[in-house]
């Protein structure tokens, strides 16, 4: 199993490249930029240290952990779209919710499968 998330974390730092745009002031909101990289990233960062700090140092029931640190990071992602809606020229990206959600779905896999 540690191989397949060492591909993992190899082919996101790989396609790293692969996922940069230059928007050049324009609002482009592509699906495979680097935004949705980092909005991916960081769910799953949040999601998997969130779970950790519930289970281990405050010793809350994993299931309970794990539901948690989800919901956390999603009420996060989605305050962090409102607030970009209300800069000027910002907008709600539904793509990023989408990048959020996927970090928080594979930090739940993760959790799952591999701990």
């Amino acid at each position: 199993m540690s191989k397949r998330v060492g591909l993992i974390v190899l082919l996101m730092v790989v396609s790293t490249p692969v996922f940069s745009s230059d928007t050049g002031g324009r609002i482009h909101d592509p699906w495979f930029g680097f935004d949705k990289l980092k909005h991916l990233s960081s769910s799953f960062i949040l999601t998997t240290t969130g779970y950790y700090v519930q289970t281990r140092m405050v010793a809350l029931p994993e299931q309970q952990s794990l539901s948690n640190a989800g919901m956390l990071t999603i009420s996060l992602g989605l305050g962090k779209e409102l607030l970009d809606r209300r800069k000027p020229g910002g907008i709600f990206s539904y793509r990023d919710l989408v990048a959020n959600l996927t970090g928080v779905g594979l930090a739940v896999l993760f959790i799952k499968v591999v701990i």
